[in-house]
């Protein structure tokens, strides 16, 4: 027991800053004692107060133990359920009103008024704490770790070293190091300073988006995944990377059994789980009971706990007015995003409760001595689609996560076993105004025009990732299998573009992802060529060509001859030659190679479009309702950053996420 406490105290002088930070925290803990004593008297009648020295000491005994009772009654009983150790707290706080009472500092009528009071205590209790707290996330977390720390009491310690990989999803190279030089992230720059951790990039290949980053990184295979969303011929339908179904089928997809997480890993945030055992908030095994639902007192913790529910509520709210005023603000600037609701609530589940989840299952997994661990931290890649990638909002999203980064380092100094960081991105984003803002219309629209108005076209460029970020959350808060997924499935689908199962395919799906889009013909078996499209869509592609808001069209001649055309030329992908004006130069080099790997997929569309590129402020036209974007070519959505210790080197920049995944293979193995 002298151990037990001795680690509790351990825990609260490091998260609190030492004897000063105790002291401070005894005192406020009186204080909000005695606060919530006073309402608590206020409101029954059965309770009294007899005199301020009486109520000092009752305040005082009661927080005594609810100090010295709560991390006790969280060791032994929250293995069952935090539940139950919230329950048997609040009961034996009803035995110490009754014994405050006795001893004549306060007056109790009656057993069931103790009972009461002894919850609207808690609740008053918790309330308080949680506003007060509201901005100290060493406060929060530095509760969460004393308490994995009481109920992991026994864990064997191993100095086998672990590792953490932290994917800030949709952070570019240059812009990291944007904010390493102007000061906002800190904890990373203090990394590079100190010799022990190196900074490198990586490029991504076409499709740039986080389903084929993720296939490929954690599962060694990305094969089959043309965009974030595409018309599946052979399943005939839409696939939407982040509808948990489509996630699924995708990891049935490319999953061999021995994905980076296999042996031992946890999956925290993901599209994919790399095959781990254990995953969270993961959209490809939402629906699975084995991996997924209420195994964690995190979960448990944070959506049951009054001082938890009560501070992401309040921090959520407050987000939610930010993104109003900052809306309002950006609403005079020349790139407007798309900003309406529901985006303020999407933002607050991402910058705030995803956030702080993903951050808390992290330190749990630490706990558990979990190796390898991979979580996706979403938050400013939603940001910087609203509001574009190099705004004040995303700013302050990467300042953000690097402080949540400098948490997970905290809470790994105090966990059973050391860890290791690597900090990704899984692709960056590239600026600029959405095609249909630019030329009056969206691109379906344009497709219309030309394919004529008799044509049923079907389009999917509707912003949806915030859709799939949400529905994760609503999950795991549910604690329901299934009960969200039955709740929102239809409305998320239909609002990404699928329609019904029922209803008769479209003449043609335009799906997009970012600046890159796929146009599919449902009615035409296997790959339509070029030839066929002209017969039966006379001056489709050739319109398409021709337009100012699109930088490249690709469809097949013939059989298997794969064509890229552009306004002032065309470009053979099959034997590299070139008529005209290549339409691939002014693209990165590796477009080629992206382009000829999505046309060798059975799942590509029938004819494949990138947008514009302007080159100078490296400018892009998303089909998407999106103002920061990626999926497709140009800017700096291909380029990505890894930041990882600096013993565990790289020979030369990782061209491809399978190319990556090997690379952290082997960096996992010298980890063990």
């Amino acid at each position: 027991m002298i151990s037990f406490y001795t680690t509790q105290l351990h825990l609260l002088s490091r998260w609190t800053g030492g004897r000063g930070g105790v002291i401070r925290r005894g005192v406020a803990t009186l204080v909000i004692s005695m606060l919530a004593l006073a309402v608590t008297a206020w409101l029954i009648p059965g309770i009294t107060v007899r005199d301020v020295p009486s109520a000092i000491l009752a305040a005082l005994a009661l927080a005594a133990m609810r100090t010295l009772l709560r991390p006790v009654l969280i060791a032994y009983l929250s293995q069952v359920s935090i539940a139950v150790a919230t329950i048997v707290t609040v009961l034996a706080q009803a035995l110490a009103f009754w014994l405050i009472a006795r001893a004549g500092w306060i007056a109790v009528d009656r057993p069931e008024d103790a009972l009461v009071g002894s919850l609207l205590f808690s609740v008053m209790n918790a309330f308080v704490t949680a506003v007060l707290s509201t901005g100290d996330d060493n406060s929060f977390f530095g509760t969460l770790v004393r308490q994995l720390a009481a109920r992991h009491r026994r864990s064997e310690v191993t100095r086998e070293p672990g590792v953490v990989f932290i994917q800030i999803d949709g952070l570019a190279y240059p812009l990291l190091e944007d904010h390493l030089r102007a000061g906002r992230t800190p904890n990373l720059a203090r990394w590079l300073r100190s010799g022990g951790m190196t900074l490198d990039r990586w490029e991504p290949l076409l499709p740039t988006q986080t389903s084929a980053s993720q296939a490929g990184v954690l599962h060694g295979n990305n094969d089959g995944i043309p965009g974030f969303r595409w018309w599946d011929k052979k399943t005939r339908r839409l696939i939407v990377s982040n509808h948990p179904k489509d996630a699924r089928e995708i990891e049935r997809r490319v999953s061999n059994g021995d994905g980076l997480l296999a042996k031992g890993g946890a999956s925290i945030g993901n599209l994919l789980s790399g095959d781990a055992p254990r995953s969270f908030l993961t959209a490809a095994t939402l629906d699975d009971p084995a991996r997924e639902l209420r195994r964690s007192h995190v979960l448990d913790w944070f959506f049951i706990s009054p001082y938890s529910y009560v501070r992401w509520t309040i921090l959520s709210i407050g987000e939610v007015i930010k993104e109003l005023v900052q809306a309002r603000a950006a609403a005079r600037s020349e790139s407007r995003g798309p900003r309406a609701f529901p985006y303020p609530l999407a933002r607050a589940a991402t910058n705030v409760l995803l956030r702080h989840l993903s951050t808390a299952l992290v330190i749990e997994e630490m706990w558990r001595r979990t190796s390898p661990i991979y979580v996706d931290f979403v938050d400013y890649d939603e940001i910087a689609h609203h509001s574009g990638p190099d705004r004040v909002e995303a700013h302050d999203a990467v300042r953000g996560l690097d402080k949540i980064i400098g948490i997970i380092e905290k809470a790994a100094a105090d966990a059973p076993r050391p860890y290791r960081f690597v900090v990704l991105s899984d692709h960056g984003q590239s600026p600029g105004a959405m095609f249909a803002d630019r030329y009056r219309k969206p691109l379906e629209a344009l497709v219309q025009d030309l394919a004529g108005q008799h044509v049923k076209v079907q389009g999917a460029t509707t912003h949806v990732e915030h859709w799939g970020r949400i529905s994760p959350l609503l999950s795991e808060a549910s604690g329901i299998n299934g009960m969200t997924r039955t709740l929102t499935s239809a409305p998320f689908r239909h609002h990404a573009g699928a329609r019904d199962d029922a209803e008769k395919p479209p003449d043609i799906v335009v799906a997009a992802s970012g600046n890159l889009a796929h146009v599919s013909f449902p009615g035409m078996p296997g790959r339509a060529t070029r030839e066929a499209i002209d017969a039966t869509y006379p001056g489709l592609v050739d319109g398409l060509v021709r337009h100012p808001g699109i930088g490249l069209v690709m469809v097949r001649a013939r059989e298997r001859e794969a064509l890229v055309h552009g306004g002032g030329g065309m470009r053979d992908l099959t034997a590299g030659r070139v008529e005209g004006s290549d339409p691939l130069a002014r693209f990165e080099p590796t477009a080629a190679e992206g382009l000829r790997r999505v046309d060798a997929m059975a799942e590509c569309g029938d004819v494949v479009i990138v947008s514009m590129f302007d080159s100078g402020p490296g400018e892009v036209a998303p089909f998407e309702d999106q103002i920061g974007s990626h999926g497709g070519l140009g800017g700096t959505q291909s380029d990505a950053f890894i930041l990882h210790p600096a013993e565990w080197g790289i020979d030369a920049p990782p061209v491809g996420a399978v190319a990556l995944h090997k690379q952290l293979r082997r960096w996992v193995r010298l980890g063990s």
